[in-house]
């Protein structure tokens, strides 16, 4: 055979051992990259709000993964509703009347777009774990941090993978709709 056609077969081998190599060395669970992508994005979106709204980096820490304010600053950096108002990062946070959205009560990295950006991370990992695990349904770890969980999802549905993840969308649908305050503006969606 010819070395030309030994170099060009070689070098297909050696590519396909570069492309398919994170493959063969793929952790037990392959949504854990996935969900710390998401998580990064997420404390990203949420230090460039905090930074925007003039809250100091020494204000916000990380926990469990999210950059959350710390306890003892909550005060100094979201409003408390209607006795102490608002403040700019509750409008980057949780939208445009953030008091009509709600304010959580330990706000961090999650409540991004009022938290519509964690259910949708949550539906899409359900859905992706389930194809790369032969119908299975996500577990608990897996998700970022949806507040509603597996089992409501279960109990509002017939119990299928695609039951999880739509109802996972729908809140999130319902969590920008409250930070774009949709009511407000197309009151005649309103039912």
């Amino acid at each position: 055979m010819d070395i030309r056609k030994v170099a060009v077969v070689g070098s297909f081998a050696a590519g396909a051992a570069l492309a398919f190599a994170p493959l063969a060395s793929a952790t037990p669970d392959p949504l854990i990259s996935v969900v710390g992508s998401e998580e990064s994005l997420l404390n990203s979106l949420f230090v460039g709000d905090a930074t925007l709204a003039g809250v100091p980096s020494t204000d916000y820490s990380v926990v469990d993964g999210f950059d959350v304010i710390k306890s003892a600053d909550i005060p100094a950096v979201q409003g408390s509703g209607a006795t102490l108002g608002t403040t700019p990062f509750d409008y980057l946070t949780y939208g445009v009347d953030p008091l009509k959205a709600g304010l959580a009560t330990d706000p961090g990295a999650y409540n991004v777009f009022n938290g519509a950006l964690t259910e949708w991370a949550d539906a899409y990992n359900t859905e992706l774990y389930s194809l790369l695990n032969a119908g299975a349904l996500i577990p608990a770890t897996d998700l970022i941090g949806s507040t509603e969980t597996i089992q409501d999802a279960f109990a509002n549905g017939t119990g299928s993978v695609s039951d999880v993840a739509t109802y996972f969308y729908e809140f999130g649908a319902n969590d920008l709709s409250g930070f774009l305050d949709l009511p407000a503006f197309f009151p005649a969606l309103v039912p």
